[in-house]
């Protein structure tokens, strides 16, 4: 695999994993947490992350195989999820998650679906098809943690947005940002949808 294609790979999945624009989700997630706790989720979502996506590298074929899931279904349920986050986002102030919840969000919903998605793992399986060799699986695994990492660094930094916006700016920016998301897994539930159903891909 040479230099250039594996960059490539490396900056498509950091843009669809997209830990910059996923911030709102983590601070509206973690809202009720102290700043240490929230450090600690970010690092365990970067953790959370790594182990998904590199499962997903090395056996998600298998895995779609067996139980017979298609990418596309696997696409539809992961926005389908995530939306549930987004319409929560827009409907809820401070925390998102029931206040009964004392688990920790870095796995379910942080890692995945929110950043480690449908979109994200659908690429890394496509990757793991089209660069079968040893040496490809290991670069693969190589630009997994690179994205990972990124993820932990940056919702590591995000408190001091969360800070810096205050109370109603970060009411204002969770109900923005949840109204984006949920176009965005709209707009990803309706492209996939004439992968299962072909006869939609001709209507408007």
């Amino acid at each position: 695999m040479d230099e250039t294609a594996l960059i490539t790979a490396g900056v498509a999945l950091f843009t669809i994993c997209n830990p910059i624009g996923t911030i709102p989700v983590f601070l509206s997630v973690t809202a009720d947490k102290s700043i240490a706790q929230q450090r600690r989720i970010a690092l365990m979502t970067g953790v959370g992350v790594f182990s998904v996506l590199a499962v997903s590298l090395l056996l998600g074929s298998l895995i779609l195989q067996f139980f017979g899931i298609g990418v596309a279904a696997l696409k539809i349920a992961g926005f389908l999820f995530v939306a549930t986050i987004a319409w929560a986002m827009m409907t809820k102030t401070g925390s998102i998650l029931p206040t009964k919840n004392s688990g920790s969000p870095a796995i379910v919903p942080l890692a995945m679906p929110v950043v480690a998605g449908p979109g994200a793992i659908a690429l890394v399986i496509a990757f793991a098809k089209e660069n079968p060799a040893l040496t490809d699986y290991l670069w693969g695994l190589v630009i997994v943690l690179a994205s990972a990492v990124a993820t932990a660094v940056i919702f590591f930094f995000a408190p001091y947005l969360a800070k810096a916006l205050g109370p109603a700016g970060m009411e204002i920016f969770q109900k923005l940002f949840g109204l984006i998301l949920l176009a965005i897994c709209v707009d990803q539930i309706l492209t996939s949808m004439p992968s299962i159903w072909p006869g939609l891909a001709g209507t408007s």
